[in-house]
């Protein structure tokens, strides 16, 4: 699958026509097609098979984009993306790729400080050479060093919604392999953890060598580091490392234990296992010279007296203690949610219309989807002003009217909270909204106390159901926001609110952490996608998987309740 190069290529193409100073509609263009792409669940070479005309009608790929898509997937390269690499330092981009430097600052920091790489430019931000250019004061600097770090940790981990799909075509790859018995993806990935550094892959097979030198030479990789009859280290072409194991068959269960992990929960296991006298590793658990279990991992857990234990759980918070208990919780599973509850059309920033929404509903077997255009705070999201609501909540009902409800499409929105707490709808325009969503997209930077008073203030009010993206974090981008979660938890509780896990792979936000602690409180859970194309519904499972990570089972989540019933709570919500 080649859409994450191209769309790697198609970025940086822009980001140096932005430093070169070029028409900003030409990198708009760019940035779109890479966006776009980077999406897109469809693999870009099968829809090439169509030809040039094919790749026409996608949106944001016209004709030269087009084009360009060809020439990578005939030649590997792109002719424009390496003529400008000659004109633009590539240390640059890194730099541009920090928040807060645009390609004007970019370009003075390289004129005048000779700023090439973020080496160079933290060395700037450090010795406060950066204080000599016009415009530049302490503030900034302190600004600019904290959004340094955040780029760089997030060069060294990604969020699992950039690498998920793609370790899914790689695990089927192996698995459609002669050779291999099973296959399946390992490690943090496996327990749906937020970020990855790398992907653990796991294969049984007793001919571990030619599995190995098959793997090596699957087109993703770029360069192999390792390739021998027990595991295989490569780089993929995306820059991004992949572990492949190789055991025999009968430890593949123990294999899949050993290498899921993680780190603490098998650390404890293997406690548990010396306490009954037994030995557990990759290989099987044993006794003496015995292996007693390995073919399975319920088989593994079993021979500790446990029952098998979902790879979400498996950090060592407590699950063992709960399984030797019999108290593991029964987790949510993307079977049982029957709608998403945050997605968004062409009235606001979203690329399907309410149509094509509802047909990607019915193909997902969905009772229902909550569509919920931004309010107008959000000027880049195009949100829907006061006086165009009624228009908007007229159609959505016409459509259902016309589909008979099948799915059902909620009339929602979702609504800034400004500053002061207030809405940016008054209530007037929420009343005729079935379902309001309210979030924070604007003064991050406001104290623990000031976001918990705005935050609070805009649940109070009546015509409010869900707070959306609680913490307003962007992975790799932005931090969330500093309140009094507990505070905020208790009042939504009070008040019959419900609380989010934006399953969008940015955000899923909710975090773990904090999602566990509103379960443990008893507040509704609301699981969403944030979807701005009908692509984005499959973040569902991402959302799900933060709600496993956060022990919580479906009577605590409110899209596993069917529509009449979530209707009903809608209209509960207000009384």
């Amino acid at each position: 699958m080649k859409n994450a190069e191209i769309a790697r290529i198609f970025a940086e193409i822009a980001d140096m026509l932005d430093f070169l100073g070029d028409s900003p509609f030409r990198v708009r263009a760019y940035r779109s097609a890479a966006r776009y792409l980077m999406d897109m669940e469809e693999p870009i070479e099968r829809v090439a098979e169509g030809g040039e005309k094919a790749l026409d009608e996608l949106p944001y790929i016209g004709h030269d984009l087009a084009l360009k898509i060809l020439e990578y997937l005939q030649t590997g390269k792109v002719r424009k993306h390496e003529e400008l690499k000659k004109k633009v330092p590539p240390g640059v981009l890194e730099v541009m790729r920090v928040p807060g430097v645009g390609p004007k600052t970019a370009k003075r920091l390289y004129d005048e400080l000779g700023v090439d790489s973020l080496a160079a430019f933290k060395d700037a931000l450090e010795s406060g050479a950066v204080l000599k250019l016009a415009g530049f004061g302490e503030k900034k600097r302190q600004r600019l060093l904290h959004n340094l770090e955040l780029v760089e940790a997030a060069s060294k981990r990604r969020p699992l919604g950039e690498v998920l799909w793609l370790a899914r075509q790689l695990v089927q790859r192996l698995e459609q392999l002669p050779q291999v018995e099973h296959a399946a993806l390992a490690g943090s990935a496996r327990r749906y953890k937020e970020t990855v550094g790398d992907l653990d892959l796991l294969a049984a097979t007793s001919r571990g060598r030619a599995v190995s030198d098959a793997f090596v030479r699957f087109p993703e990789v770029d360069e192999v580091l390792l390739a021998g009859a027990s595991r295989a280290t490569v780089f993929l072409k995306t820059g991004l490392q992949v572990d492949l194991k190789i055991v025999e068959p009968e430890s593949w269960g123990s294999g899949l234990q050993y290498f899921t992990g993680s780190k603490d929960h098998s650390i404890h296991l293997r406690t548990l296992a010396l306490d009954q006298g037994l030995k557990i590793n990759e290989y099987g658990v044993w006794k003496g010279a015995e292996r007693i279990a390995g073919r399975s991992e319920e088989e593994v857990y079993a021979a500790l007296g446990l029952p098998w234990i979902p790879p979400p759980l498996r950090e060592d918070h407590g699950e063992i203690e709960a399984a030797q208990k019999g108290e593991l919780p029964k987790l949510v599973e993307l079977e049982h949610v029957k709608g998403d509850l945050q997605v968004h059309s062409t009235w606001s920033d979203g690329k399907a219309t309410l149509q094509e929404l509802a047909q990607a509903a019915a193909e997902y077997g969905y009772e229902y989807l909550a569509v919920t255009d931004h309010s107008p705070a959000v000027r880049v999201a195009g949100g829907v002003p006061p006086e165009k609501v009624p228009e908007r909540v007229a159609a959505i009902r016409r459509l259902n009217e016309r589909n008979n409800g099948r799915p059902y499409l909620i009339a929602g929105a979702e609504v800034d909270i400004l500053p002061d707490g207030s809405l940016d709808y008054p209530d007037e325009v929420l009343a005729q909204l079935e379902m309001v969503l309210v979030s924070i997209h604007s003064h991050f930077n406001l104290s623990r106390e000031q976001q918990t008073r705005r935050i609070l203030k805009a649940l109070e009010n009546p015509y409010v159901h869900v707070l959306a993206h609680p913490t307003a974090r962007h992975l790799g981008k932005r931090g969330p926001i500093e309140a009094d979660w507990e505070k905020i938890f208790q009042r939504a509780r009070e008040l019959g609110k419900a609380v989010e896990i934006d399953g969008y792979y940015a955000r899923l936000d909710l975090p773990d952490v904090l999602a566990r602690r509103a379960g443990e409180l008893g507040l509704t859970i609301s699981l969403s996608t944030d979807a701005h194309a009908t692509d984005h519904l499959r973040y569902m499972e991402l959302a799900v998987g933060t709600a496993q990570r956060a022990w919580l089972g479906p009577e605590q989540v409110l899209n596993t309740r069917g529509l009449e019933e979530l209707l009903e709570w809608l209209k509960d919500v207000r009384q």
